[in-house]
C-alpha cells in the first residue's frame, strides 16, 4: 500500500514538472513573438519657474532656444501664456538658468527711438558717414534667422532715393495683408506714431537687433508681450506718409540702419534670376 501510495506521488509530482515547463515554454514564446514595447524616454531638459516680470522670450533669449519650440514642449497656445508660479520645461537644458525680467525702455531711449522715426527718409548720403551707407553686417558669414514678415515686390528698395536715403524697403501689397514678426522678439513700441510712419511696431531682438514695420492699418501686437517668429503683430496698411498700401520694413543694428535684403532669405524670383546667370 505505501509503494502504491509512493509511486501516485511520484507520478503526480512528474505530471506537475512537466506542466510547469510546458506553461514556462508558452510565456517564454510569447514574449519573444510579441515583445513588450520599449520604455518611453525620459525627458532631456529643465523646469524653469516663471516669477514676476519674466517674458517668454527672455526665457528663450537665456537658453537659446526659439519661442516656437518652447511653446510646442509646453503645448502653451500663445507667447504670452505664461503665469507667474507655474515651471515651463526647457528641452535639452542641464541647469536652471537666471532670467532677468523685461525692462520697458527707459525715457531716454523712448525719446531716442521716437525720435529716429520721426522720417523714413534721412538726410543726403553725402552727409552720412560713409559706414552708415555702406556699412556691412557685422555677422558676416554666419546666417541670421530672420523671415519675411510679408510677401510682396520691393517698390523702393533700402539707400538713395531722390536727395534722400530710405532707411528701409518698401513692400508692396494690398491692404490687411498679414504682417509677421520676422524674428522671435519683445515689442518696444506699438501704436500710431503720428510721423511719416504712420502705424507702427518695433520688435527688440538678440544680439542688438530692432526690426520695424510702417504704415500699418491694423495693429494687433501689444507693447511688453513677446511674440514668436512668424507670428501675426499687424495688417498692411497706408497710413502716415504714404501714397498706397505698402510696408516698410526696417532692420536696425544698435540703431544703425542695415540693408534688408542681403538678410532675408532669398526669394524665388532671386533664386531663378541667380540661376539663369549661371
Amino acid at each position: 500500500m505505501e509503494r502504491k501510495n509512493t509511486g501516485k506521488i511520484y507520478g503526480q509530482g512528474k505530471g506537475l514538472s512537466c506542466g510547469v515547463f510546458f506553461n514556462l515554454l508558452i510565456v517564454f514564446l510569447f514574449f519573444v513573438l510579441f515583445p513588450a514595447p520599449p520604455a518611453i524616454a525620459k525627458k532631456i531638459g529643465v523646469y524653469h519657474p516663471v516669477s514676476k516680470g519674466v517674458a517668454l522670450y527672455r526665457i528663450s533669449e537665456a537658453y537659446k532656444i526659439s519661442i516656437a519650440k518652447l511653446m510646442a514642449a509646453n503645448k502653451l497656445v500663445s507667447p504670452s501664456a505664461l503665469k507667474v508660479g507655474s515651471k515651463i520645461f526647457i528641452p535639452g537644458a542641464t541647469t536652471v538658468l537666471k532670467v532677468e525680467p523685461s525692462v520697458p525702455l527707459s525715457p531716454k531711449e523712448k525719446i531716442e527711438l521716437e525720435r529716429s522715426l520721426e522720417t523714413e527718409e534721412k538726410p543726403d548720403p553725402a552727409e552720412l558717414p560713409s559706414e552708415a551707407v555702406h556699412e556691412k553686417p557685422p555677422w558676416v558669414g554666419k546666417e541670421l534667422d530672420i523671415l519675411w514678415p510679408i510677401q510682396g515686390k520691393i517698390n523702393s528698395p533700402y539707400g538713395p532715393r531722390g536727395k534722400k536715403f530710405h532707411g528701409g524697403i518698401d513692400i508692396a501689397s494690398p491692404f490687411y495683408q498679414e504682417v509677421k514678426a520676422a524674428m522671435d522678439g519683445e515689442v518696444i513700441l506699438a501704436r500710431n506714431s503720428r510721423t511719416g510712419y504712420g502705424q507702427i511696431v518695433v520688435l527688440r531682438h538678440d544680439l542688438g537687433f530692432t526690426t520695424i514695420y510702417g504704415h500699418m492699418n491694423v495693429i494687433i501686437a501689444k507693447e511688453g508681450e513677446s511674440v514668436r517668429q512668424g507670428q501675426a503683430i499687424g495688417g498692411v496698411g497706408s497710413t502716415g506718409k504714404s501714397t498706397g498700401p505698402h510696408l516698410h520694413f526696417e532692420v536696425r543694428h544698435d540703431g544703425r540702419h542695415l540693408d534688408p535684403l542681403p538678410l532675408l532669405p532669398m526669394t524665388i524670383e532671386q533664386l531663378l534670376e541667380k540661376a539663369a546667370k549661371k
